[in-house]
């Protein structure tokens, strides 16, 4: 392991670094690409039910309360192909797997159609029927009573090229824990030495994540820029390396910005299931030293928690970098995470309510000391009332 010292100046002070060098990783599931269309499938499976509304050959699918991002990127790609300039209108679309049953109303349908586009704009979709399966008489449908969630394909293909990125991001397809970016301890703000026949140089980690298709995504600052290269099944041996700061503040890790997610609850065959931004059981990879803020809803229903154990019921986990506070007016607690170098590699969160389900993975990756230091003050600006800091984290 090397070490190659330096300095980074910063608006208060010059602070002392080291470039620790970290050794290589092997990966087998690379490709760099540009734009979202690069992220979506075509034809891939809709995880987020529309509402629906139908007057005589005209359909309303309006998809823009959903909070699942892969759904999102998809219906963009999708209708943004279809619906721009030179776009294929004709060539329509199918809807599938799209039963409805109103219990409370006596209403039953079958939406399955065949569309043809007139419009797409912000996740709602017209278009003219040209068939459709069975229909109610109000020609209005909540999502919450389709039975199964209804699918969309098209033969148009994913073409739209129309949202490109600004640096460029890079997939991992990783097919075990030693060719994941979080597998080998990688972190935001990490450098990676590429030296592929296209992309070379040394860059900087923005955000590790995992995808809707169990994908890392890997986002890099904007300098080099990152150029489309598939380089699956094709070993890319990279270097790895990280800037430490043995002293005084503020490191670059200091400098990143919160990251937030919203805890909430989707029904699922008739039970609350919880969600992390609109995605059931979201799994989350998480980077030591950087500060996680969950905002969870009426937590006195969900009930958030975390655990060392693949189980719902399992024991709560703390740590000095974990706590939070509770807003009881509007039901809401807010959790504040900075995994370190005393937070497991794996973590799972789940609901301490055994009428709530849901299990979600937490990936831990990189390396930082803390120590911790909060302290809880009400009425911000108006001489609010200062509580004294405790030598430890707690989650409660």
């Amino acid at each position: 392991m090397a070490y190659v010292s330096g300095s980074s100046t910063t608006s208060s002070s010059s602070t002392d670094f080291f470039i620790q060098d970290l050794g290589t990783a092997a990966f087998y599931g690379l490709e760099f690409v540009d734009s979202k269309d690069d992220l979506v499938i075509v034809n891939q499976n809709l995880s987020s039910k529309p509402s629906v509304l139908i007057e005589g050959t005209k359909i309303l699918l309006d998809y823009s309360d959903i909070e699942s991002t892969k759904d999102k990127e998809f219906l963009d790609i999708l209708f943004g192909s279809m619906n721009s300039a030179g776009g294929t209108f004709s060539t329509g679309f199918t809807l599938t797997n799209a039963i409805y049953t109103d219990s409370s109303n006596s209403y039953d349908a079958d939406l399955s159609a065949s569309i043809t586009l007139n419009n797409y704009s912000n996740y709602k979709i017209l278009g003219t029927l040209s068939a459709i399966g069975s229909t109610i008489e109000t020609n209005f449908y909540h999502p919450d009573f389709f039975e199964t969630t209804p699918q969309i394909s098209s033969a148009v293909g994913l073409t739209g090229a129309t949202f490109t990125f600004n640096t460029g991001k890079l997939l991992n397809y990783y097919t075990s824990d030693s060719t994941s970016f979080a597998g080998n301890d990688f972190q935001i703000g990490d450098y990676v030495d590429f030296s592929t026949p296209e992309n070379v140089g040394r860059y900087t980690i923005n955000g590790i994540s995992l995808d809707g298709f169990s994908r890392e995504q890997i986002t890099f600052k904007q300098l080099p820029l990152a150029v489309v290269e598939n380089l699956k099944g094709t070993e890319v041996i990279v270097e790895h390396s990280r800037r430490v700061y043995p002293t005084t503040s503020p490191t670059s890790l200091q400098q990143i910005n919160a990251v937030v997610h919203r805890v909430s609850s989707s029904l699922v065959d008739g039970r609350s299931t919880l969600t992390v931004d609109g995605v059931i059981n979201n799994p989350l990879i998480l980077s030591r030293g950087v500060m996680y803020i969950f905002v969870v809803d009426i937590d006195t229903d969900l009930q958030f928690k975390f655990t060392e154990q693949a189980v719902q019921n399992g024991t709560s986990y703390t740590d000095n970098g974990l706590y939070s506070v509770t807003d009881g007016t509007l039901l809401k607690k807010i959790v504040f995470f900075i995994p370190n170098n005393n937070t497991p590699n794996q973590l799972y969160y789940t609901s301490s309510n055994v009428n709530v389900d849901g299990l979600g993975a937490l990936r831990i990756s990189g390396g930082y000391d803390y120590v911790y230091s909060a302290s809880f003050t009400t009425g911000i600006g108006t001489g609010g009332n200062q509580f004294s800091n405790v030598s430890s984290g707690y989650f409660y």
